[in-house]
């Protein structure tokens, strides 16, 4: 009797151990196996279902400590009509909840514009990817930018986000004043369809400084680039007048609007633009 109890604790204790190591194995990352495994059916790019939240942050928000947005849209439900300004009511649309600008071969520029919250400074930031797309033609520009609610000067007073030819490797940032000023910088990135980046810039009476991926990249402090211009949010998909495009949609999970309310945890100290001039200036 005595035998049989003892062999019956024994099982129950191995059983346990068991079980807790399968259960340790099964919450590791899927990393951490060698036999891990993702389907297409279950991987978010290939089915165009929004990413779950990234650990270690991917927003410059988060790591400079810029508090609550003061307004933000996530994109959840339909695309807010009182919010946003579309030249494509019919390419414009809420895809897995991401706004999604649908560049068709044939549709043209694509854009869609924040048509209230206008402001002379503050903190801008939006997570952006490409993805669908197509084969053949030539390929859109892809542009997250912000626009001056007044004089536009054909895009002499813009600040450039990320600008960049779909295919291409390299994202551009840039600040656009009057007459004809220009100052730029670029980074290298994976603009391959699927992978998201982050894009920020904070615009001060003092300077204005952009971020990709949470690492201030440039800080422009000389006055000839600050425009005192009040700005909006706008994403573009632009085609070439008179090409057949390559299809591709331009997707953003969310965009958030910060004040300057928080200084920078982090220091914003970076490289300066290189100055030159815009051509198409008005």
């Amino acid at each position: 009797m005595l035998r049989t109890t003892r062999l019956r604790l024994f099982t129950f204790i191995a059983g346990a151990t068991t079980l807790a190591a399968t259960a340790t194995v099964s919450s590791l990352p899927a990393s951490a196996s060698e036999s891990a495994t993702v389907s297409p059916a279950s991987d978010p790019v290939a089915t165009g279902t929004p990413m779950p939240p990234e650990w270690p942050p991917t927003n410059a928000a988060k790591i400079f400590r810029w508090g609550d947005s003061l307004w933000h849209d996530g994109f959840i439900g339909p695309i807010n009509n009182k919010l946003w300004s579309v030249n494509h009511p019919s390419l414009v649309a809420n895809r897995y909840g991401m706004l999604t600008l649908m560049g068709t071969a044939d549709s043209g520029t694509v854009s869609a514009r924040v048509s209230d919250h206008g402001a002379r400074f503050g903190r801008w930031e939006a997570r952006v990817r490409t993805s669908h797309a197509g084969t053949g033609g030539t390929p859109y520009r892809v542009v997250w930018e912000l626009v001056p609610t007044h004089r536009y000067h054909c895009g002499a007073r813009t600040i450039g986000l990320a600008d960049y030819t779909f295919g291409a490797g390299r994202a551009h940032m840039y600040l656009r004043n009057l007459p004809n000023r220009q100052y730029t910088y670029s980074k290298r990135l994976d603009l391959s369809p699927g992978p998201f980046h982050t894009y920020a810039v904070e615009v001060t009476r003092h300077h204005i400084s952009w971020f990709v991926d949470t690492h201030v990249l440039m800080t422009e402090r000389r006055e000839a680039a600050r425009t005192g211009a009040s700005y909006n949010v706008r994403f573009r998909l632009v085609g070439a007048e008179g090409a057949t495009m390559r299809p591709v949609w331009m997707q953003m999970d969310w965009v958030r609007y910060y004040t300057l309310e928080r200084k920078n945890a982090r220091s914003i100290d970076a490289p300066q633009a290189h100055a030159g001039t815009y051509a198409d200036a008005c």
